[in-house]
């Protein structure tokens, strides 16, 4: 969601489908197996069968029935344990029969490994069983088909399942903010319109910049209060220009060590490229913890001030390209690259709204590539240079990245500065 790593939700611990989504057939991946004979020669691995603790078509009597149709019995209290909240990821071991036929098809009692789930993540059956439950405690869940599945199965073969679910551990989301449905009346906004709160004060005296290495945490609901995306537990350190729209905007708006709580629209926490979150469209709330900001070892030029279009007066070529020589260079040499010769430059790239996405100066040193192996806008661009020119272009989408995943996306403007033609290399 918020970057090409993760981010992005990637990142949302969902280790478990079965549980979200799993498919009543009996060709099922097994888990724990035992082989048996085909008589065939070759061996059958069959999911492991376990007895049921008792008859499970019928609840007992003593079950308890929700609204939604849920039934539970617990076989083991702990009301002391830690009682289990919808944003919670727990681990679990279980075991599921079919309730009709009391078929096993899931068990991980043979590998003894339990097994984490995250609610945000589970059909909404095991959502409001599990907040039932304490960390410690085992019972049994009678789950109807129509809230046992994430994910219906398409050739109609959902049934009614019956789960024996241990609660191993616990592991706590962040608590649902109060105003997590829309911000309140004492909100301040960025320029953008980003409406915020500030949770705790900031102890650094500057605000992070689009390119300092700045190191966070974060947590986004929906407006319902549910969890779709966190990084919580182990902080991540990236520079602000790297990211989303409304991450990078959120960011450079925060000192080291302040916590802050933002109302944004879905849509600009996305990534170009990138999945993007569950909730899609309209406003999403966003909790931001920066505990660092270390300041970047070079600086990138200032994003010009015609970066939105190209100006009146400027030059095209022929496919397209709109430029204008920012700095000639001393004119020592005549030269224009060609497409097939390799160059060395030094540049930085923005997006028409201001954002820079990429500069050699960030990395101090210049780059080096072949005019045939970058973006068309490029190889037809560049050769208008002689050495010591600095140009700037603006790149029409379908000479730039063609709204490949991941790069970024419209028209872009580059600043170049060629430095060196370089010789052929023999081979």
């Amino acid at each position: 969601m918020f970057g090409p790593e993760m981010r992005g939700f990637t990142t949302l611990f969902l280790l478990l489908g079965l549980i979200a989504c799993h498919r009543p057939r009996e060709d099922d991946p097994p888990v724990a197996t035992a082989p048996i004979s085909a008589g065939s020669g070759e061996a059958v691995i069959l999911t492991e069968q376990v007895k049921p603790p008792f008859e499970i078509k019928t609840p007992p009597a003593d079950a308890t029935k929700t609204a939604s149709g849920l039934v539970y019995k617990k076989l083991v209290t702990n009301d002391a344990g830690t009682p289990i909240k919808r944003n919670d990821t727990i681990l679990i071991n279980y075991t599921g029969w079919s309730q009709n036929t009391g078929k096993t098809f899931y068990t991980n009692r043979t590998s003894k490994q339990p097994l984490p789930l995250n609610l945000t993540q589970a059909a909404a059956g095991f959502t409001e069983a599990l907040q039932l439950l304490h960390k410690g405690e085992t019972a049994v869940l009678w789950m109807p088909a129509v809230i046992g599945y994430k994910t219906p199965p398409t050739d109609g073969t959902a049934e009614p399942r019956v789960y024996q679910v241990e609660v191993v551990d616990v592991t706590p989301a962040p608590p649902i903010p109060d105003d997590v449905g829309k911000p309140p009346a004492s909100a301040a906004a960025l320029p953008s319109g980003i409406k915020f709160v500030v949770v705790r004060e900031g102890t650094g005296k500057d605000k992070a910049r689009q390119v300092d290495n700045v190191t966070y945490t974060y947590t986004v609901w929906d407006g319902e209060g549910r969890m779709i995306d966190a990084d919580h537990q182990k902080p991540r350190t990236d520079s602000p220009y790297k990211q989303s729209v409304g991450l990078w905007e959120m960011l450079t708006s925060m000192t080291a060590g302040e916590r802050a709580r933002f109302w944004v629209d879905a849509e600009k926490m996305v990534l170009s490229g990138t999945k993007p979150l569950p909730v899609q469209h309209g406003q999403v709330c966003v909790e931001i913890d920066v505990s660092q900001v270390a300041k970047a070892e070079h600086e990138p030029p200032p994003t010009p001030p015609d970066v939105a279009k190209p100006p009146d007066g400027v030059k095209k070529t022929a496919k397209g390209v709109f430029y204008r020589v920012v700095k000639p260079g001393p004119g020592k040499d005549s030269r224009h690259p060609e497409a097939k010769d390799t160059v060395k430059v030094n540049y930085t790239g923005w997006t028409t709204d201001g954002r820079m996405f990429d500069s050699s100066a960030l990395r101090g040193e210049p780059a080096t590539f072949s005019l045939g192996g970058v973006i068309a806008g490029w190889t037809d661009g560049i050769p208008v240079m002689t050495v010591g020119d600095t140009v700037r272009f603006w790149i029409p989408e379908d000479l730039a990245y063609k709204g490949a995943p991941g790069k970024p996306a419209g028209m872009l403007v580059f600043d170049v500065e060629l430095l060196e033609i370089m010789p052929p290399t023999n081979h």
